[in-house]
């Protein structure tokens, strides 16, 4: 019996991913007329309400990456995600998590890479503003320990926290079409040695008032963060500013971006070593 209703329910998930194709029709003798409509004719209703309700799914998750495309476009791109990736979710939350995975290897869409990375972007915004709630340290706290223990003290940063690096400027390009604004042209990372921008990375964290917050992030400042999110001390976070500040220099650029980001509320924790 368990296997009938398994072989049902892949007939049936194979009718609503290709309709018209006729993989719907040992399905029909499961489905009654109701009201004057054939079996065929509900059916058909059901699969175009499936996909309806999927697309409107990702157009609220991804309502910036829909403008950028337009109808035509997000239309392909709707289509053929839904066929790849059909939900297995009992929940549409997470429903479009692998959709920049689909745009950087679809044949047509990873001709853009700009595209992926938005998609990502928004993503990251979404997972950020549904991290879960966390107390927060305060620079005060960080003070009122003794200067001793300071090299061995590790942070614990706050869920939300995320680090996004990205090769194009799709960030800008979703800030543009945020204000309401026309996209710049699409960039993409140089070769080294050679015109064009740099790799581009972005800290996206919740802030205070539980309102989802990104900004830009110098090669320093990745590298001191990435350090502390991996559970490096201060003294060891001290000796990798060595890479761009002097000896004197390197302390206190490590207190000043602690010091601001206590202040955004992304520290959750001091630990001591």
């Amino acid at each position: 019996m368990s296997s009938e209703l398994e072989k049902l329910q892949q007939d049936f998930m194979q009718y609503l991913l290709h309709p018209g194709q006729g993989s719907g029709e040992q399905f029909h003798s499961w489905v009654d007329e109701q009201s004057g409509l054939p079996a065929a004719k509900r059916m058909q209703i059901y699969a175009n309400g499936y996909v309806l309700r999927l697309r409107e799914t990702i157009d609220t998750d991804h309502e910036l990456l829909g403008l950028y495309l337009g109808d035509e476009l997000f239309d392909k791109m709707v289509e053929g995600y839904v066929r790849a990736h059909p939900s297995t979710f009992r929940s549409l939350r997470q429903f479009a998590d692998a959709l920049p995975e689909y745009l950087a290897k679809d044949e047509f869409f990873s001709q853009y890479p700009q595209i992926s990375e938005l998609a990502s972007f928004e993503r990251r915004l979404i997972n950020a503003f549904d991290a879960a709630d966390s107390e927060c340290a305060t620079f005060a706290e960080l003070q009122g320990i003794p200067p001793e223990q300071w090299p061995g003290i590790c942070f614990r940063f706050h869920p939300s926290v995320q680090i996004f690096s990205c090769q194009t400027n799709a960030v800008e390009c979703w800030q543009a079409l945020k204000q309401g604004q026309t996209p710049p042209e699409p960039e993409l990372q140089s070769e080294a040695g050679s015109e064009g921008i740099g790799l581009r990375i972005w800290l996206i964290w919740r802030g205070n008032e539980r309102l989802t917050e990104f900004m830009s992030i110098s090669p320093a400042q990745h590298g001191l963060l990435l350090g502390f999110l991996q559970g490096r001390n201060f003294a060891e976070q001290c000796e990798a500013m060595l890479q761009w500040y002097s000896q004197d220099e390197a302390p206190m650029q490590v207190l000043q971006a602690l010091q601001a980001w206590f202040q955004m509320g992304i520290i959750r924790s001091i630990v001591k070593g």
